[in-house]
Order: C-alpha cells, then structure tokens, then sequence
C-alpha cells in the first residue's frame, strides 16, 4: 500500500491579531515518538497559553488519529489541525501549533482558521515522502519448486525481494497487503499443496 509521510520536521510562525502561532510537524512511527515530541515541546514553550496537536499513524484498517483542542473551544484547534493532515493524505505524522495568546479574541471562527492556516503553512514547508509498504511473506522450498513460486511472486507488484539459497530456498517477497491472500493461495495451488507461506511479523514501531 503506497502512503505519504514526512521526508524532514518543518516549522512555521503566523500571527493573526496579535497571536502568534508556531506550527510544529514531525514525521512519526510509534505512540512513543508522539509523546515525546508533546512533552519536549511543551518544555521548551512552557509560557504558552495552547498547545494543540493531532497525530496519524498507519494506512487503510490500522489507521489511527487523535487530535486535542487543549482548552480552545471544541472543535476550534484540534480538528482543523487534523484536516490539514487529511487534505494531504498524510500519515505517520503529528502537527502542533503551540499559540501565545495576544490579548484579541478571534471568536470561533477565526480560532478555526487561524490554526488550519498554522498546520497548513507548517506542512507546505515540509518535503513530502512517497512509501509503499505491505505484507513480508516467507517461502521454504525446494529448488525444483523455486520457478514455480517466483512466477507466482512476479505477478504482483514486488516491494522487496530477498533470497536465501542453502539446502533449500527460503524467499521472503513484501507485496501490497491487499494481495497477500491471493499470493498465498496462487503459490500453494502452484506447488499441489506443498509449500504454504509465513507472514513475518512487522516489527512493534512499523504496526
């Protein structure tokens, strides 16, 4: 499955009516990364009056996103942050726009697109990268059914391929997970039942 990320961190300033709003995005892959950043941010600009914030992680069905106002108005912060996210098809990152408050209310409204403006300029200035990432799935064979399972393999799209050739061939092939059964299936009618593949497991901080 191909996604967009961060290829670097960006930053930004803006100020609307006296408030300044300093954007913050960082490319991320794990609750713990998020968490981190939150807290050092927070160190650093301790004065401020708002830290807000929303985050992605994953692609399709293990998508997962949080955004947080802290103490705006609902839905004035947090929410558009996110939307700037979505608007870019973006994942595995988090923006923050960090705002010191200067003593002229915006009213919802202006609240609103005051912090998309934030998130938006913050990820324009950031380069943008292309993944693709999917399902690793292992073959044990002989050598004698080794064509066979490549010319399965070859019929999808092939993120990596890496082989091992010892007493038997081990094939490790990444394909888009959206074909993972397919293959799986294809390579076990390819080989009358004799070879059935392994999922590897993705390592904690990729899930």
């Amino acid at each position: 499955m191909k996604f967009q990320t961060l290829a670097s961190e960006a930053e930004s300033k803006l100020t609307v009516k006296g408030s300044k709003f300093l954007g913050f995005a960082r490319p991320v892959g794990s609750m713990e990364d998020i968490e981190r950043i939150l807290l050092d941010l927070k160190k650093k600009y301790y004065d401020a009056t708002h830290h807000c914030y929303a985050w992605q992680l994953g692609t399709g069905e293990e998508t997962r996103f949080r955004f947080s106002d802290d103490g705006e108005p609902s839905g004035t912060a947090g929410k558009p942050i996110h939307a700037a996210i979505t608007r870019r098809d973006l994942t595995d990152v988090l923006v923050v726009s960090v705002r010191y408050f200067g003593g002229t209310k915006l009213g919802t409204g202006g609240l609103a697109r005051a912090y998309v403006q934030s998130a938006s300029d913050t990820l324009d200035a950031a380069k943008i990268l292309c993944c693709e990432k999917g399902d690793t799935i292992r073959f044990v064979c002989s050598y004698e059914l080794h064509p066979l399972i490549l010319r399965a393999i070859n019929a999808y799209h092939v993120i990596s391929l890496d082989q091992d050739f010892g007493e038997q061939v081990t094939v490790d092939a990444e394909v888009d997970e959206r074909h993972t059964r397919s293959l799986l299936e294809e390579v076990k009618n390819a080989t009358s039942g004799s070879v059935d593949g392994t999922i590897l497991q993705k390592p904690e901080s990729l899930k």
